[in-house]
């Protein structure tokens, strides 16, 4: 595994000039007949138009002593070539070949920073890509945070054009033995020229002399998660960085390691945001939220731009904000880089006098469950339609815990009363009953529009039809696979196929580890159209069937790890949210280690392709097959009959069904729309099959893995575009279900009363 890729996996856990509005500090005046007069002004985003092209990577970037923007890139190849971009004037570009860096990389160093510090010297570190081993420990046996030594350097180019290598004891290889290995989490250097250095998984910044390479000052900060933690910066010989406590900014006089000043600031979620100070003692801290104002040693802030409207808000689906820099004279700038793509951009926040903050209508949107594809989405709106203000409202935030159907009375009556939300996320709703009391719309023309020019994928839209017609399209959707060898697979056929695999082998196992009711659930959702009966209840004996067939497998195969995991987790989550189904990864590590069972997962973006991937090629003669052409519909997408917007709610359906949204992963579903499934191969063959994931097993160790080729893509998006068969279990009938396996297999009941119990709550279900 190399090193390369255990930061990329760290870091991780696209260019069109818009404006965006953001917040306003100023309050409604009237005019001289007492009307209100419209607020205006306000900091805005605007998106910077740079001359590097796609194949560049960013490498680091700064405001000079002339406070114009400087931005490092590299080419990619055996000989990696590198350039500086200087900003003259809004178009125009002074580009550099920089050879005092590409004498310095390779194609096996990677670039940790590259950064102008506050001594006007620029610094470069880089690390050695070293083969740590497919299956290295980066915990030790007590639990704490190791790496092996990884040679890593640092260098200082002056003005004056000279390049000097800066040891610091810290990285020195004995050193490193000696102290678990050393990852940069941060590199900062103050104007005496001392370096400020943060390793992985600590709390405090260390500041190492410039001249001797020895550590002065321990300085405590907060706990840094990943190497690419935004909430320290240096002005002068001052050191910024929030505290342990979250809730205020430290300063440290990096001349005497003492403590000189606090700044109190709203708390940050899990510390996590980009701060950026300039020389007035301002202080700018940018979160997915927007960018808030603090004064030094001051305790009222103000958010002086929304980031709901631009790049910010998009922090925690596709970019990673790589820098953000503060000029003195009130203009930012942010650095976003695209994960995915390996692409980045950089967007301009000042401030605008004129910028109207007023909004014509409002269209309301509501769901269940958060979707932060329905948030990425209300976003591109906003800046589509910057007349429009986007209301969306959900119950339940991802992970959330809280029972849907408190949720679900109170938004029947709202809508039964013809009010609501004018688009209605359906995950988990009664659709079918809205669809006989005329709350939703039909929206047959758009889907037969968009299936016909082949827009949009023909099976999981039709799939969803109700006698001929369209009330929901999905902006997204989970594949179900199983995948092992020929016979494996046939095991998982059909209850049938279960039983008669038992016959012939009583103490057999079809799939990896599993809880009982998790086992029991998997068959009940993989077999769930042949389990009901005409009148749409379930057949009591094949009920019985399929949990006695599900005790003996797991009796044949216990776990009281997965035991656990499902009584503490998964099974609350199977009831209470969208964000796991009965395919879940059953059984998938076990198959890097045996052929003999079958695998289970459900397919919610590339990163799990990749998964999928990795195992059929490190197990030869596996295959991975879509059961019964099911797949999961995510993200439902309705509009409320009753709307006075339907021509936005449309519009905002278009929206979320666009490339720009589709092709993005928020891990909630594969893309509906054609041209976007297909650019997962894209995106895959740009980012590279060299280890981007990680994922780990019970004994510490972790099994490193990259995108798949276009080659391995293609039979899992082939798969993906056949599925047409809607897998919709409603909340009811899910809750009834686990409800009589767990008494099952609790001992209070039998199968055959379990089956009877299931069927007598399907009937009062269904007379409902």
């Amino acid at each position: 595994m190399k090193l390369k890729k255990i930061l990329a996996l760290v870091l991780c856990g696209a260019i069109t000039v818009g404006l965006l509005g953001g917040c306003s500090g100023s309050e409604d005046k009237k005019e001289e007949d007492g009307s209100k007069k419209e607020a205006k002004g306000g900091y805005v985003e605007k998106e910077i138009e740079g001359p590097w092209g796609e194949e560049e990577i960013y490498l680091g970037s700064f405001l000079n002593e002339e406070k114009k923007l400087e931005v490092y890139t590299q080419t990619g190849g055996e000989e990696p070539q590198v350039y500086s971009y200087t900003q003259q004037a809004e178009d125009d570009w002074e580009k550099t070949e920089e050879v005092w860096v590409e004498e310095r990389i390779d194609v096996d160093t990677y670039v940790n920073y590259l950064l102008r510090g506050a001594d006007d010297n620029l610094y470069l570190m880089t690390t050695d890509i070293v083969d740590t081993g497919e299956f290295d420990q980066i915990t030790s046996t007590d639990g704490e945070f190791v790496l092996p030594p990884q040679p890593t350097y640092l260098y200082r180019h002056t003005p004056e054009g000279e390049t000097q290598e800066v040891m610091l004891e810290c990285m020195d290889l004995e050193y490193q033995k000696q102290n678990g290995g050393f990852l940069p989490y941060y590199l900062g250097v103050v104007e005496n020229g001392d370096v400020a250095v943060v390793g992985a998984a600590t709390t405090n910044i260390v500041l190492y002399d410039g001249a001797t390479g020895k550590e002065k000052y321990t300085l405590p900060s907060h706990q840094i998660l990943t190497n690419n933690d935004g909430m320290i910066a240096v002005r002068e010989n001052t050191i910024v960085t929030l505290g342990q406590d979250q809730e205020n900014l430290l300063n440290y006089d990096a001349l005497t390691g003492k403590q000189s000043g606090a700044t109190q600031v709203e708390a940050l979620e899990n510390g996590i945001g980009f701060l950026t100070t300039d020389e007035n003692g301002t202080y700018y801290i940018a979160t997915k939220n927007g960018i808030s104002v603090y004064q030094e040693n001051g305790s009222i802030g103000e958010q002086i731009y929304d980031g709901s409207r631009g790049s910010l808000g998009e922090i925690e689906n596709s970019l990673v904000m790589r820098n953000f820099m503060a000029d003195g004279d009130q203009n930012l700038y942010g650095v976003y880089e695209n994960y995915q793509t390996n692409t980045f951009h950089i967007c301009r926040y000042y401030y605008d006098a004129e910028l109207s903050t007023k909004t014509e209508k409002t269209l309301s949107v509501y769901g269940l469950y958060e979707s932060r594809m329905a948030e990425a989405a209300v976003r591109a709106f906003e800046k589509e339609h910057p007349e429009v203000d986007v209301d969306y409202q959900y119950a339940l935030g991802q992970g959330a815990d809280g029972n849907p159907a408190d949720y679900i009375d109170a938004l029947n009556t709202s809508l039964l009363n013809k009010e609501g939300a004018d688009v209605l996320l359906l995950d988990d709703l009664p659709v079918d009953s809205y669809i006989e009391k005329g709350i939703l719309e039909d929206m047959t023309d758009l889907a037969e529009k968009k299936v016909k020019d082949k827009t949009l994928l023909e099976g999981v839209i039709n799939g969803v039809k109700k006698e001929g017609k369209n009330y929901e399209i999905s902006a997204s959707f989970r594949m179900p696979v199983f995948y092992g060898t020929e016979e494996a697979l046939a095991r998982l056929d059909s209850l049938e196929s279960v039983r008669q695999f038992l016959e012939a082998q009583p103490d057999g196992k079809v799939i990896g580890a599993a809880a009982y009711g998790q086992m029991a659930y998997l068959l009940f959702a993989s077999n769930y159209e042949a389990l009901k009966t005409e009148d749409g209840s379930f057949s009591e004996e094949k009920i019985q069937e399929l949990l006695e067939l599900s005790k003996q497998l797991v009796d044949n195969n216990p776990s009281e790890d997965m035991e656990h995991t499902w009584s503490e987790n998964f099974r609350g989550l199977m009831t209470s949210g969208n964000t796991i189904s009965a395919f879940s990864g059953i059984g998938m590590l076990e198959l890097y280690e045996q052929t003999d069972i079958a695998g289970v997962d459900e397919i919610y973006g590339l990163s799990r392709i990749a998964l999928v991937c990795d195992i059929l090629e490190k197990q030869q003669g596996l295959s991975v097959v879509n059961p019964h052409g099911l797949y999961i519909p995510m993200n439902r997408m309705g509009i409320n009959a009753s709307s006075d917007e339907k021509e936005l709610a449309q519009e905002f359906i278009e929206t979320m069904l666009s490339d720009e949204i589709q092709q993005q992963e928020f891990m909630e579903g594969l893309p509906v729309r054609t041209e976007s499934l297909d650019k997962q191969a894209d995106i895959a063959e740009k980012g590279g099959q060299e280890d981007l994931f990680s994922i780990g097993f019970s004994d510490g160790e972790m099994h490193s893995y990259g995108y798949p080729s276009r080659d391995q893509i293609a039979p899992i998006l082939d798969l993906a575009k056949g599925a047409d068969t809607p897998l919709i279990i409603d909340l009811s009938v899910r809750e009834a279900f686990l409800d009589c396996a767990d008494q099952y297999f609790g001992g209070t009941i039998s199968a055959e009363e379990a089956a009877k119990t299931l069927g007598e709550k399907m009937e009062l279900y269904l007379s409902e």
